[in-house]
């Protein structure tokens, strides 16, 4: 018996090149594309198939590809290695890192991060997941989508397979049967490699660089581990088991930097009737004199109907 993974993403599928698509066409190229390597491996002498949908929060690829052989997870989030034993794993679909001449390049949240590093080398979601599957001993055999993730899968290991299906600088548009067969076909050369060879070993740090220096300072305030400018985790596998709760974290700090514009957004266009007199006179100066993140939600609203109730008549 032989139990693959598939770990599929929509950027590096053939045929997608625009978000803003109906969301039903670009569910049904995902889709397709899924399907295609499903057929491909149960063709190959496959018995078993994990798909896992790793774009954003999941639930693009539709649920038709799941058969008694078949096994649909819907995100990423809902990932486990306690119940199920892989003998490789495929990664379709995918794109270049963040800041690389691909054709949506981005590395995981790209409002929140900006570059992941292991020893100084800048790397993407593509060394990521094979590092992360690494740490269980799965070996990811073949990265396929456009010309940018498929370097970075040779990037610590030129011997795993690869299939670039579409490029930033195409000269044309190939037709996606052409692409699909493509696909089948490293399917099976991939199959006949050293599956051991294409192990990631997980055995380093990895840092976050983020595109804002506000998360980086919040985190730390929260307890995690930063130097020379980026977040820290010991290696892949405990990024990706961290990755959740930090992203919480930064959602909440978000809320929280959105409500502080609001709030002082709202406090200068009252302000700005008045005089600075008016304002330095008023009972509500102390408060203004605090830090902003002392403020609680009373002490904003007491600002606001003491400055409403100051306004010129």
């Amino acid at each position: 018996m032989i139990h693959a993974l598939v770990l599929a993403d929509i950027e590096g599928a053939v045929g997608f090149w625009n978000f803003t698509e109906d969301v039903e066409v670009n569910k049904d190229l995902y889709t397709k594309e899924t399907q295609v390597c499903i057929d491909a491996l149960l063709a190959n002498g496959v018995t078993k198939i994990t798909v896992c949908d790793t774009h954003a929060e999941g639930g693009m690829i539709l649920p038709k590809v799941a058969t008694k052989d078949v096994e649909l997870i819907s995100s990423l989030r809902d990932m486990s290695f306690d119940d199920n034993k892989y003998d490789f794993a495929i990664m379709t679909g995918f794109h270049g890192m963040y800041g690389s001449p691909g054709i949506f390049p981005h590395t995981m949240r790209p409002d929140y991060f900006k570059h992941l590093y292991i020893k100084d080398t800048r790397v993407g979601e593509v060394e990521l997941c094979c590092r992360w599957l690494g740490f269980y001993g799965i070996p990811v055999i073949l990265v396929t989508g456009d010309r940018e993730a498929v370097y970075e899968a040779n990037l610590f290991n030129p011997y795993r397979m690869t299939c670039c299906v579409k490029s930033l600088h195409q000269s044309g548009v190939f037709e996606p049967q052409i692409l699909y067969q493509k696909l089948e076909v490293s399917i099976k050369s991939a199959m006949l490699l050293n599956w051991k060879e294409c192990i990631s070993y997980d055995n380093d740090e990895v840092g976050i660089e983020f595109q804002n220096h506000r998360i980086l300072d919040f985190l730390v305030s929260v307890g995690y581990s930063a130097k020379d400018e980026r977040l820290f985790f010991k290696n892949c596998d405990d990024l990706m088991k961290n990755v959740y709760p930090m992203l919480y974290k930064i959602h909440d700090l978000n809320n929280k930097l959105r409500a502080d514009y609001s709030f002082m957004k709202e406090v200068r266009r009252l302000a700005s009737t008045l005089s600075k007199e008016e304002v330095k006179n008023s009972d509500i100066i102390a408060l203004l004199n605090k830090d902003l993140s002392d403020l609680d939600e009373l002490s904003r609203n007491e600002i606001l109907r003491a400055l409403t109730d100051m306004q010129p008549s």
